[in-house]
Order: C-alpha cells, then sequence, then structure tokens
C-alpha cells in the first residue's frame, strides 16, 4: 500500500542526473544533499567502468539544474589507518553542526562493511575522523544538533535471523558511541518486511524529527520509502507512522537499471521558506532523481498511524 501520488511529486525533468553527465561513469546514484552558500550541494555516489567507486559533488541555484566538479570529492583511502576498511565509499549522509559538515557513510572492504565519519567545512578538503562502527553496518545518520547534551545516531545493523532494523545510539564526542536500543521495526506493514532503515538526516520541525526511511519488501527486493515522526526530547521515542511507503519504484528509470526496482534516499532539502522538501533518490542504483513534498504534509501523514507503544 502506498499514497505516493498525494504526496511527493516527481520532477517533471527526472532523472535530473544521469552517468552521461559524467565522463566514464557506468551510474551516478545515492547522494547526500545540504545547503551550501545558498545553494543545494550533493554529494553524488559514482562507479565508473572499472568499478571504482567516488564521489563528486554537484551544486545547483534551484536545486534541477546541477554543476558537477570534474574532480571526486572522495576517493577510495590510501592513508594506512583507513585503507584496509575504506574500498568502495558510496551513500554518503551530509549532516551540518555549528560551521562543519560531518559526512558519514558505508565504508566497504573485505573486512565487511563499516560506518566512516569524516568532515568538510569548505568541501575542497575532507579529513576521515573514524570508523564508528562495527561491521556490518550500511546505514549511519547523524542528527544535526545534540539532544540532552549528546550526539544521536540512527543506523541498521545488518539483519541475519531477524528482519534489517532501524537503531538509535549516543555518544558524547561522534566517534564513542553507546547506549544503542531499537528504534523501529517494520511493524505490520509487508512492503517493508524483508529490513528498513534509515534515510537522510531527521529534519527538526515544530512537531517533532521527521525521520525519511527504506523499506525493502520480499517479495521482489523492491525499495520504497517511508516516513515517521519522533519525539523532540526523546528521538528514542516513535510518535507516528505513515501508513505505507510514501514515494516507490514505478517509473521506467526506477524499475529498471543496474539494480532493478529502487527508490533509495541518502540526502534531502528542506526550503524553510516555502515548507517544500525536495528529496533526492537514486532510481535503480542507476541516475537520480527529484520528489518533492510538503513537510506538513508529510508530518500530517505520520500522524495518520500514531504509535501507542
Amino acid at each position: 500500500m502506498g499514497i505516493e501520488t498525494a504526496i511527493m511529486k516527481r520532477h517533471p525533468n527526472n532523472p535530473i542526473i544521469t552517468s552521461a553527465d559524467i565522463p566514464g561513469a557506468v551510474a551516478v546514484y545515492n547522494c547526500g544533499a545540504t545547503w551550501f552558500q545558498g545553494k543545494h550541494l550533493l554529494l553524488l555516489s559514482v562507479y565508473d567502468t572499472n568499478t571504482i567507486a567516488r564521489m563528486y559533488v554537484a551544486t545547483s541555484e534551484d536545486g534541477v539544474d546541477f554543476e558537477i566538479r570534474k574532480k571526486p570529492f572522495i576517493e577510495t583511502a590510501t592513508d594506512p589507518e583507513f585503507a584496509p576498511y575504506d574500498g568502495w565509499t558510496i551513500d554518503p549522509r551530509i549532516t551540518r553542526i555549528d560551521d562543519t559538515y560531518y559526512i558519514v557513510y558505508p565504508a566497504y572492504s573485505y573486512n565487511g562493511v563499516v560506518g566512516m565519519l569524516g568532515k568538510t567545512t569548505d568541501f575542497e578538503t575532507f579529513e576521515r575522523i573514524d570508523i564508528i562502527s562495527l561491521p556490518d553496518n550500511r546505514c549511519p545518520v547523524l542528527f544535526p544538533e545534540k539532544v540532552n547534551g549528546k550526539f544521536v545516531r540512527l543506523d541498521r545493523p545488518v539483519g541475519h535471523v531477524r528482519p534489517g532494523q532501524i537503531w538509535i545510539s549516543y555518544s558524547p564526542d561522534l566517534v564513542h558511541w553507546g547506549h544503542h536500543r531499537l528504534l523501529m521495526d517494520y511493524g505490520t506493514e509487508v512492503w517493508n518486511r524483508r529490513k528498513i532503515g534509515p534515510c537522510a538526516p531527521p529534519i527538526k520541525t515544530e512537531k517533532g524529527w521527521l525521520m525519511i526511511y527504506h523499506g525493502v519488501s520480499e517479495l521482489r527486493l523492491q525499495y520504497s520509502l517511508s516516513c515517521a515522526l519522533l519525539d523532540l526530547d526523546d528521538p528514542s521515542k516513535m510518535i507516528g507512522r505513515a501508513p505505507g511507503w510514501i514515494i516507490a519504484p514505478v517509473e521506467p528509470y526506477e524499475r529498471i537499471g543496474v539494480v532493478n526496482n529502487v527508490v533509495f534516499s541518502t540526502g534531502a532539502i528542506l526550503d524553510a521558506g516555502t515548507g517544500e522538501l525536495k528529496l533526492y533518490y537514486g532510481a535503480a542504483d542507476t541516475c537520480i532523481g527529484l520528489a518533492t513534498a510538503s513537510l506538513q504534509g508529510l508530518i500530517d501523514l505520520c500522524m495518520i498511524n500514531v504509535h501507542e507503544g
């Protein structure tokens, strides 16, 4: 079940970025997103004909037509401390805290998938800070501010016996994490029964933290997106969650590609003036789409299913 037609609106120019926009690229997909110096900034996941994964910076005035830098911003680690763990860099999430942009992403290697934390202030230089999760964990996401004096993180540890679930944890310094607790599982739905995980960094609203999350169905491994609302003062408490998905793969560019039937987001940008949320998503792990929604509409949708637990 989904109610995307009433909430999420695909941009008519979709897909807004394809591999044709980057020389040598085979695919460009899941991207971090943020405001930077008055522009929309995306950090693109790209891999080339040699299956080498890199991240590229793209900027735009209107959030639709992007200029992509020719030189990669984040590449495979060469530092001996991180090289054994960071051989494939994709799926970044960008969280601005004060004047620093923290970038977390799943770093792939023969040693598993770990959460890598790095930072930048100018998107010209990037510094890896540390590995912040044990393998295997593919979805680390930071909140944009401290809650009760602690940094807060969402992630999705790998699911073997149980389906993948969303967990929450806390840190005094962004490196040492603890007080891990289960935040959310798939509930009574079937569209996300195989696994769920956090997408873009949560968005602070007057009603709570809006969390966009992905879900994967068992039937055909379809990736779709939905949202939930978390308590402002205690984000381990869920206030409500949308019924079903808010956007699922239905367009040809979402259904056919490197990985079929995928709508997956790691970045969203809120226009505080208009209340419009721009959700940037990887389509079939091949190109990038844009869908927009009213922030208030998403909040109202979450309140359809108020959480009682």
